[in-house]
């Protein structure tokens, strides 16, 4: 098992419903996210064992691998976890100044996944020869701290035997488990996983939907409402029965991930959601807490955040 944290602003839905947003590329305050040296990344790939070939999407013909990687990067969404509950930067940063809190989520080694029902991807959205292998499997896994971009210096340093089943989801995958070290004090776990599986949706307008065959679809689903507070298009792709129906939307849906107001989430397991952290600061109570998904199948605890008399640290008392 392992014990894992999220700071967070205020609650949201993610208690009562267990929604977490996958962030796209456009949303993440790191520049240098999926950074990588793409002459590096050409030479190695000339010894990968990979006979598939690459096509642009704006039709300009055949691409390299390091170019195919920079056209789909913006199709993948991570969530940022980290093993740290008391950092004290973590608080001011990522918990709105300590007025906010943190989700516990717990990883069981036995559950793959810590989602509810995470779809795998299929030959629709994954490069892999074989829909048994994808590093999209919704599993926490530590993020690696360096000083140099992938690729720079250690193209030769890792076993790429198995790329012909990998495909570019192993690139894809690595370039976003790797930041600089200049942020190791966050203790960063990730989940990578693409856009297209995401469970929910979020769009200001459906009008920025280009494809009206795809607007549609999604208007004459039972799978879609507006947001009445917010006039927000909401598209929960979860509850679509037909998985392939379900991908092609998703895959016009991933097209929007530009625009950071778009917001894609992902439904946590109930099990996986196991306490909360309030900050020093919080004006919430245990009562504010809204734990129908979180409580139901599995113990939730409560904690508040106290000063430590004697160091610049926090302790945590249950309440």
């Amino acid at each position: 098992m392992k014990q894992l944290f999220k700071y967070l602003r205020e609650p949201r839905d993610l208690f009562s419903n267990g929604f977490i947003r996958l962030s796209q590329l456009s949303a993440l305050n790191d520049p240098f996210e999926a950074s990588f040296c793409s002459d590096s990344l050409d030479e190695l790939s000339e010894y990968f064992d990979y006979s598939k070939t690459f096509s642009s999407s704006s039709e300009s013909g055949e691409i390299s691998f390091s170019d195919y990687v920079k056209e789909m990067v913006s199709n993948i969404g991570i969530i940022s976890l980290t093993e740290n509950k008391e950092n004290l930067l973590m608080w001011a940063h990522y918990a709105n100044e300590h007025k906010g809190l943190i989700a516990g989520i717990v990883h069981f080694e036995e559950q793959t996944s810590i989602f509810h029902n995470l779809l795998k991807p299929n030959s629709l959205i994954s490069s892999s020869s074989t829909d048994e292998w994808s590093p999209f499997d919704g599993t926490p896994k530590p993020v690696n701290y360096r000083k140099g971009v992938r690729y720079r210096n250690d193209k030769f340093d890792y076993d790429y035997s198995n790329i012909s089943a990998e495909g570019a989801d192993r690139i894809l995958y690595e370039v976003f488990m790797q930041k600089s070290d200049e942020w190791i004090y966050e203790q960063e776990y990730r989940v990578v996983l693409r856009l297209e599986q995401a469970d929910r949706i979020i769009i200001p307008n459906i009008s920025m939907i280009d494809n009206q065959n795809i607007r549609r679809l999604i208007i004459d689903s039972s799978c879609y409402y507006i947001d009445n507070k917010t006039g927000h298009c909401i598209i929960n792709l979860y509850e679509f029965d037909d998985d392939t129906l379900r991908v092609i939307i998703a895959n016009n849906l991933s097209k929007l991930s530009f625009n950071p107001n778009v917001i894609y989430l992902m439904k946590l397991s109930s099990r996986a959601l196991n306490c909360c952290l309030f900050g020093l600061r919080t004006t919430l109570s245990k009562q504010d807490l809204q734990t129908e998904h979180a409580i139901s199948t599995g113990y939730f605890d409560v904690w508040r955040a106290k000063k430590d008399d004697n160091y610049y640290s926090l302790n945590f008392e249950k309440i």
